[in-house]
């Protein structure tokens, strides 16, 4: 993008860090131009306030920073120097324009909706989707929690591990959780130090390293402060919740050879529960309304999400503790998602965030110093300190299950018929009548949620810090040096409420009388550490409830709970050293543009769960320590040559040796060709570009999921199956003991969906290679006006991915019967008694490969006080072949629509008044692209469009005003049917969650 002080009829244009751009044909008039990357006049709303200013700011900084002629022209060098620095390059030149496209986002983007958040603006790009937000990562208390209040974006849909996020041409540290990801947190980064954002896609490792597969996106912050400036923003949507403020001030004052600056603000983002939106106040099911296979109707879903009461299932037969009926049925809701009957099942998401609250704040700062005429040194500083907090609700517990682990091989000891748990009450006459003869407890599935223990919330303090120091030296005008060194680290620090301890809770349930008409804790250890009992089957009438045990006292509350938590850190280094110039020799009249350097880089993190999760020993999931790093050294190099002037030709290559996967190399080829004044071709091309796997990937212990019902591949096995599954399922003595009894191993009631997953990294991963292509043309047929497309091919082979759960145990449980081995090399463990799967772990592998293609539009407009920016994507297709060989296409899908449309415009009214307004539109989606059994109202998601509005008055030359609306006509989402994220009914990646928002806010400058 180009900025000029001058307006366009100028005939003359100076350049500096300022508002305007030109279009292409206007490129070749000057000898000071320069592109920062994008080869085509990119019209963003957010240049034409700067734009229409430009000339007169530009005379009031050049009277603050120049009394004398000399001045004036050491200052000139300074601006020279720094407007080579170019996103997608690492060499330095007036005139180089890329060959591969940059969408740039400036700063008033930002300011236009009312933004807190670098990733709520980003993701509004058709490029780009969010990866974690405040509306997506808000479903977990376990491994996943420690990621609450991060937000990444991902390019192309390709990850944010794949999309390499970098500031002022520099890395970021990670800011997920080691054990879960990883990806840079754009909240660590502050929103108003930016002053625009370069956005650059496609395989871009041979110019930057590895991670950069989907592209780079490269944030500019502002630098050379003088004088004084205070923002301020509030917040608040219509329909109340997810409120915002954002207060910041910085000051930077020019000196004799130099600037230094400091800023500093906070921001906070304020939580919206899903029982303030009626499309997600229930949990939804789906039903067949007119029994013809069709599922055409949303209800209140069935799920085993007991509540308040305790719950006792013993096949048909569903009861509460005081013998009373469980309503098990499922009320529909009608189109304002308002219950038409009623039920039992607990309702989660009355506990659960729409948007999961935040609040960072920062400090930075910032030093250039030109020692010389042809020297500089820059310092840059950054630490945020950031506060998040999620709540579910209580803990889940069963005695059965939880505290006597009978799945495991444990047992209760307690028997229906005797115990005072139920001996003399209406549950347990209800229970021995369904039993038969074997009224052990073992066999009841107990159900109740620990209310006296509170919701279970997980709160983060994350700290990142990072430094960054440079040096520059021009040798001559055709010669310079670059040296930097980056250091960041991240630490968080989780801690949780509302576990509880399964030792304790068996201790509680394990009673004795206690020779005064009550009960006891059985353990004299145990009474000693506080010990006391508990009814968790909610029978009152039983003995223990006569013995006014009915629940769970304030004291044994006290003895169950339990504090857990976790500590992280992650930690980067970064050293390199470009020199980069023009080549002695030339093909035709331009020289031939080179760049050359050497890289260090170091990432290491470790990750401490407390002792209760580690060993398994609270309800919540198993969290293991994680602790890796790995290091990388590398030579790379860039050359442009001009070969007529009509067309340029440029080629990079990067060699990297890892300390884990080995040596790489990566390559990019591109051309420009200017065939006509108004018209330029361009192309990249990159045959290898690499992602070396990360800490996650390579050293992940493992977060834990559910496996899907269908993980059992020996489900349905009888005495007369054959093949090696058959054969090798009956080997196991707890299925073979199964089927002699009941005649088949059929899993029954929640013994499908009681597989714990553990996702797990694995150190023999090697690196994921990608093919990528663009081709495409920019047009400027008039003054003021430009158009381009381009189209774009990333193929993705040898990626990172893992077995679905149910193939990895049929691949284990096909083989020669005389080889198997029935814990699958370890990573499956069965129900010793009734032969379900409870653990299985999921290593990652290199298997996947993902092909997607798509076309980029973008039109730009400047004139007569408008300005007006449209980007487009189409989708053409995105296919994900799995580790099975099953290819899946997600083209026409909630986060990959066929079209994202997002059009900008600004107009001055007046020298005082501008009006900003932003439309995305999204196409028709739907939850499944296949064969299946919804209707086409459920789903299908239909077309929606969002309107965003802001006017702007500038009061005086310092004060300015303004007001907005984002969300104007109060689009509600669509619901997901297939995989919403949990707590929203919708897929908050593709959908506004909030509804109508206003803001206000203020800047004042002197």
């Amino acid at each position: 993008m180009v900025r000029c002080t001058e307006p366009l009829s100028s005939s003359t244009v100076h350049w500096r860090e300022e508002s305007l751009m030109l279009p292409v044909q206007y490129l070749h008039k000057s000898s000071r131009s320069r592109r920062r990357g994008s080869s085509f006049a990119v019209l963003t709303l957010s240049t034409l306030a700067a734009a229409l200013s430009a000339a007169a700011h530009a005379q009031q900084v050049g009277e603050a920073k120049a009394d004398t002629e000399q001045a004036k022209a050491k200052q000139a060098d300074a601006k020279v120097l720094e407007a080579v620095v170019i996103t997608g390059t690492n060499i330095r030149s007036s005139n180089l324009l890329s060959s591969a496209p940059i969408t740039e986002v400036g700063k008033e983007v930002f300011e236009g909706t009312g933004s807190i958040s670098i990733e709520s603006t980003l993701s509004r790009i058709p490029s780009i989707t969010s990866g974690l937000s405040a509306s997506s990562n808000n479903t977990s208390t376990g491994g996943d929690a420690a990621n609450v209040g991060v937000a990444t974006v991902s390019l192309r849909n390709l990850g944010s591990a794949r999309t390499l996020v970098l500031v002022n041409g520099r890395r970021w540290v990670s800011g997920v959780s080691a054990n879960t990801g990883y990806g840079v947190d754009l909240n660590s980064i502050p929103a108003p130090m930016i002053k625009r954002v370069d956005i650059l896609t496609g395989g871009q490792s041979a110019i930057y390293g590895s991670d950069a597969i989907a592209g780079v996106v490269n944030i500019i912050t502002k630098t050379n402060f003088n004088g004084l400036e205070l923002n301020a923003l509030a917040s608040n949507s219509a329909d109340g919740g997810a409120g915002k403020k954002r207060f910041d001030l910085t000051y930077g004052r020019n000196f004799d050879g130099g600037n230094a600056w400091i800023s500093v603000g906070m921001s906070k983002q304020m939580e919206l529960r899903s029982s303030q939106r009626p499309f997600s106040s229930n949990a939804l099911g789906f039903a067949d309304t007119n029994n013809d296979g069709i599922l055409d109707a949303m209800v209140v879903r069935n799920e085993s999400a007991y509540g308040d009461r305790s719950a006792l299932f013993f096949g048909k037969l569903k009861i509460f503790g005081d013998g009373s009926t469980f309503n098990t049925s499922q009320p529909l809701l009608d189109s304002h998602f308002n219950r038409l009957g009623t039920t039992d099942w607990y309702n989660q998401f009355n506990h659960r965030y729409l948007v999961a609250p935040y609040q960072p704040s920062y400090i930075a700062s910032g030093l250039t110093v030109n020692v010389d005429e042809k020297s500089k040194v820059e310092f840059e500083m950054n630490y945020t300190k950031a506060t998040s907090s999620v709540a579910l609700e209580a803990a889940p517990a069963s005695a059965v299950a939880d505290a006597f682990r009978v799945a495991q091989g444990g047992t209760t000891g307690i028997d229906v018929a005797t115990s005072p748990y139920f001996a003399g009450s209406s549950a347990g006459a209800q229970l021995l009548a369904a039993m038969g003869p074997n009224t052990s407890l073992d066999r009841v599935q107990t159900y109740r949620r620990m209310v006296e223990l509170g919701d279970r919330t997980v709160s983060n303090k994350r700290e990142t810090f990072r430094t960054a120091a440079s040096f520059t030296h021009d040798f001559s005008d055709s010669l310079s040096w670059k040296s930097s060194a980056v250091y960041g680290t991240t630490s968080e620090l989780q801690t949780n409420t509302g576990d509880f301890s399964i030792p304790n809770f068996r201790n509680a349930l394990t009673i004795e009388a206690d020779g005064k008409g009550g009960y006891r804790c059985a353990s004299a250890q145990a009474r000693i550490e506080g010990c006391v009992p508990v009814n968790p089957f909610g029978t009152t009438d039983s003995l223990v409830g006569k013995a006014g045990i009915t629940g769970i006292s304030p004291a044994a509350a006290k003895y169950l709970a339990i504090p857990t938590g976790q500590t992280g850190e992650i930690s980067q280094v970064v050293v390199n050293s470009v020199v980069s110039g023009q080549l002695p020799f030339s093909i035709s009249a331009d020289p031939v543009s080179f760049a050359a350097g050497v890289e260090h880089r170091r990432e290491q993190a470790k990750e401490t769960p407390d002792a209760f999760r580690q060993q398994g020993l609270s309800r919540d999931l198993k969290v293991s320590e994680i602790s890796g790093a790995f290091s990388v050294n590398e030579v790379f190099g860039e050359v442009e040559a001009p070969i007529t002037k009509w067309l340029s030709l440029s080629a990079a290559a990067r060699i990297g040796h890892y300390s884990t996967v080995g040596t790489n190399i990566t390559h990019r080829y591109g051309f420009n060709a200017p065939v006509l004044d108004v018209l330029r071709l361009r192309g990249s091309w990159s045959p290898r570009s690499v992602r070396a796997p990360n800490i996650n990937d390579l050293f992940s212990n493992g977060v834990t999921n559910t496996a899907p019902a269908n993980t059992d591949v020996c489900n349905g096995v009888t005495a007369s199956s054959t093949g090696n599954i058959a054969v090798n399922c009956r080997s196991v003595p707890a299925i073979a003991n199964r089927i002699a009894t009941l005649g088949s191993f059929t899993l029954v009631s929640s013994e499908p969906n009681n597989t714990r997953l553990l996702l797990a990294g694995s150190p023999t991963l090697s690196a994921e290679a990608a093919n990528t292509k663009t081709l495409g043309g920019v047009l400027t047929p008039m003054r003021g006006l430009s158009l381009s497309v381009d189209y774009y091919d990333i193929a993705i082979k040898n990626g990172i991915t893992r077995l679905t759960p149910d193939l990895l145990v049929k691949n284990c449980y096909s083989a020669a019967p005389n080889s198997f081995d029935s814990t699958c090399g370890g990573i499956l463990v069965r129900d010793a008694n009734d032969g379900p799967i409870l653990n299985l772990r999921s290593p990652l592998i290199n298997a996947a490969s993902i092909k997607t293609q798509g076309v980029d539009f973008e039109v730009g407009y400047v004139g007569h006080g408008l300005n007006v920016g449209v980007f487009a994507n189409y989708l053409n297709r995105y296919d994900v072949v799995d580790a099975s060989g099953t290819s899946t296409a997600s083209a026409g899908r909630p986060l990959y629509p066929k079209w994202r449309i997002t059009t900008n415009a600004s107009y001055n009214v007046t020298d005082q008044l501008n009006l900003f307004a932003q439309a995305r539109w999204r196409s028709e989606t739907k939850s499944f692209l296949t064969a299946n059994n919804y209707s086409d109202e459920l789903n299908n998601m239909k077309a929606v469009t969002y309107v965003d509005l802001r006017a702007n008055y500038k009061a005086t030359e310092s004060l300015s005003f303004y007001v907005g609306s984002n969300n104007v006509f109060n689009v509600q989402p669509a619901i997901n049917v297939r995989d919403p994220a949990i707590g929203t009914n919708t897929e908050p990646g593709a959908y506004d969650v909030i509804g109508r928002q206003y803001f206000v806010g203020m800047k004042f400058k002197m």
